[in-house]
């Protein structure tokens, strides 16, 4: 991979969707066996839930932990962020251990298709799906400094960055 392993990130996120406004600053890697989509989807993923002050981005790769989550003041994870599509048995197990459970993929549509029947006994999930065009494009220009300035509406997520600027139409398909 030619890709660095190690990014300095700040991001600086206008949410309007949650009307928030804040700066993110910190050291994240590409985890062991991680594609640069899952990190890319991780990094976008927290961004998203970062309206929240008690959002926290799995830099460990602990795979008993969701890959963004949002705790409340007891530090309970109340929100879980899964950056890939999951198994019907494990959207199941999941949906029970957390108040809202949130799937975020690229193009998922094919998948959430042969699931979707089964989900209407899950009240508390979410599945959004992005274009692989804006993974790539982020993908392509990716340097081991993330300064994203990223804006968040109702259906879009954009983000600029010294290189250009990519946009994508976030779908939310649940």
């Amino acid at each position: 991979m030619s890709k660095p392993f190690v990014f300095k990130a700040r991001l600086k996120v206008a949410d309007l969707f949650h009307h928030a406004n804040h700066v993110e600053v910190f050291t994240t890697a590409l985890l062991k066996r991680e594609s640069v989509d899952h990190f890319l989807l991780r990094v976008l993923g927290f961004c998203a839930l970062s309206y929240n002050e008690l959002t926290f981005l799995n830099q460990k790769s602990d795979k008993s932990m969701p890959d963004v989550w949002c705790e409340n003041e007891n530090q309970d994870v109340v929100f879980a962020l899964y950056a890939s599509e999951l198994e019907l048995e494990d959207l199941a197990r999941l949906s029970k251990l957390y108040e809202k459970l949130i799937i975020l993929g690229i193009e998922v549509e094919p998948w959430f298709n042969e699931i979707s029947a089964h989900l209407i006994q899950f009240h508390n999930i979410s599945v959004f799906s992005i274009d692989r065009t804006f993974i790539e494009e982020l993908k392509d220009n990716l340097t081991n400094s993330i300064h994203w300035d990223i804006l968040i509406e109702q259906n879009s997520m954009s983000v600029s960055d010294k290189i250009g600027y990519y946009q994508t139409e976030v779908k939310q398909l649940c």
